[in-house]
């Protein structure tokens, strides 16, 4: 893959009629799963849409009962409710910031390497792990993980572009 071929920015329109604080950009989300899917070469792959809010597409978990996931649990100890290897493609969109998650949902301080371990308990080999947020965030484990793609979301002049860092899982 040359370096070019690692990159992406989209403009995406804003919000989604939702209006979800601190959700995705419209289309967001169906975009950034396509991509993964096409990463993964696996026909309907298994997808956790984990930190979900109003997000609609594969398993969603969320700690907030009120955005009717499919599993309310907490990202820590994500990997009691599923077995090992169950996904192909994971989808976290984290709070930005521990203040983000106590004033804007009202949950617990989040720990990186905490819920991306949990994370990578229940993520297949090979398989795209996707992290969502306002900073680029850290390689979760450089000896399991490479960075496949960044994709940069801008969706609205004078405001924070949103970067989705793809993590693909080793096969050793």
């Amino acid at each position: 893959m040359s370096v070019q071929d690692k990159n992406i920015a989209w403009f995406l329109p804003r919000p989604k009629p939702d209006c979800y604080r601190g959700g995705m950009p419209l289309y967001a989300e169906k975009w950034l799963l396509d991509l993964a899917t096409s990463l993964v070469e696996k026909d309907n792959p298994d997808i956790l849409n984990l930190f979900c809010g109003m997000n609609i597409i594969g398993t969603r978990v969320d700690i907030k009962p009120e955005v009717k996931p499919d599993i309310v649990a907490d990202a820590h100890e994500i990997s009691n409710h599923f077995p090992a290897n169950s996904f192909d493609i994971i989808l976290a969109d984290p709070p930005y910031s521990n203040e983000e998650a106590k004033e804007l949902y009202g949950t617990p301080p989040l720990k990186y390497k905490q819920w991306t371990a949990e994370c990578d308990k229940i993520l297949r080999k090979g398989g795209i792990f996707i992290v969502y947020h306002k900073y680029i965030m850290p390689n979760p484990n450089p000896k399991k993980y490479e960075v496949e793609k960044r994709v940069f979301l801008g969706n609205r002049v004078y405001h924070l572009p949103r970067v989705a860092v793809y993590f693909r899982k080793k096969q050793v």
